[in-house]
């Protein structure tokens, strides 16, 4: 299957691409941003031989006539694009419940858009989903710009207090569901109008739940309970707005004539632990996760733990040496490994939050090195 993503730089286009790379029968994933959508000829090879695009591209941020230019302008060149190339990809374009709930610019910009995706799609005879979205969230999203829940994560990890101006209710959806449901809907054939439903709350619900995670997990260095798919993504929310040089964490080492403890994982909710050795020079990992949270804790020797967020040329390293127990809390969408650099056996405490299922694994193998 080939696939396109329009608006591809944007947060839902990221995630897009984080869980493509894990789709098996996935043969390429074309990109389209502003670049390709500036540029006829670029568009026309952009579209050429697709089978389904995920159009993204537009803009909600704006003054109100910008709001509603800045997404019918796209969809208008991509439908010139398509005609121009004869192609008939199945169109997958993500509409907002706003439509719903009155007139505003944004909403028009919205509407009118489905309206140009379903003429087309009516007059080619193409698949054409049209998903009606709510409030999307999750990991690495711009505060102050992508969602409420950025804005709010952004400010609990670093120390502040939320601003609540009212307390509105909000539909939520993670925006990794948001992203399967999108491919399942094309590969059961699904067409026409899709209301894809999120969970209810309330911002002040939503905010002092992050505070509550965030007091846990930093304050009193346990990890929540995370058997709950809702407060697991907003973990992983929160856990993607904390800065990389806090992403590594001392603990004490508690030294006797029997010998020594170290507290490895405090936590709320069950998983899986387990200690694993690797020879001098040996790298394991080189893999990325999209739901699982893990912890890895060097208890001797000396290792050193890449990471790299997906599509991202920075590789972030940290040194850890049994003799000052340590650990790195790996986050999500970022390939990861780990490498003896001493001189002894390295001994590893490796936690999960859910136990190794061989039929879901939720681990792809991805090189850190560029």
């Amino acid at each position: 299957m080939k696939v396109g993503i329009t608006g591809a730089n944007g947060f839902i286009g990221w995630h897009a691409r984080c869980f493509l790379a894990t789709c098996k029968n996935i043969q390429e994933v074309r990109l389209a941003n502003r670049k390709e959508f500036s540029d006829q000829a670029e568009l026309y090879h952009f579209v050429d031989g697709l089978d389904l695009i995920i159009h993204l591209a537009g803009v909600n941020r704006a003054d109100p006539k910008e709001l509603i230019s800045g997404n019918i302008e796209p969809a208008n060149n991509l439908v010139a694009a398509l005609r121009r190339a004869r192609a008939t990809p199945c169109l997958a374009y993500t509409s907002s419940t706003k439509i719903e709930n009155g007139d505003s610019p944004y909403a028009e910009g919205k509407a009118a858009v489905s309206q140009i995706f379903q003429k087309w799609a009516r007059e080619t005879g193409t698949s054409f989903i049209n998903l009606i979205v709510p409030h999307v969230f999750g990991e690495y999203g711009c505060p102050n710009y992508n969602s409420a829940i950025a804005t709010f994560a952004h400010q609990v990890a670093n120390g502040e207090q939320p601003t609540i101006h009212n307390d509105g209710q909000l539909e939520l959806i993670h925006v990794q569901d948001l992203v399967e449901q999108i491919i399942h809907l094309y590969t059961d054939g699904t067409c026409g109008d899709v209301r894809i439903e999120g969970r209810p709350t309330s911002v002040i619900e939503a905010v002092e739940l992050l505070q509550q995670l965030h007091e846990t997990y930093k304050e009193n260095g346990q990890l929540p309970d995370l058997r709950n798919h809702f407060v697991r993504c907003m973990f992983n929310t929160l856990r993607g707005a904390i800065d990389y040089p806090f992403r590594h964490c001392t603990t004490i080492k508690h030294e006797d004539n029997r010998g020594w403890l170290v507290e490895a994982v405090k936590a709320n909710s069950g998983g899986q632990c387990f200690i694993s050795t690797t020879k001098p020079g040996i790298t394991r990992g080189n893999h990325f996760h999209l739901r699982k949270v893990e912890r890895f804790m060097v208890l001797q020797g000396q290792a050193e733990i890449k990471l790299r967020k997906l599509f991202s040329n920075e590789i972030i390293s940290y040194e850890l040496d049994g003799d000052n127990p340590s650990w790195i809390d790996i986050p999500t969408m970022h390939t990861h490994s780990i490498t003896n650099v001493g001189k002894v056996d390295l001994i590893t405490l490796f936690w999960a939050d859910e136990i190794f299922d061989p039929d879901n694994p939720d681990t792809t193998f991805h090189e850190v090195s560029l």
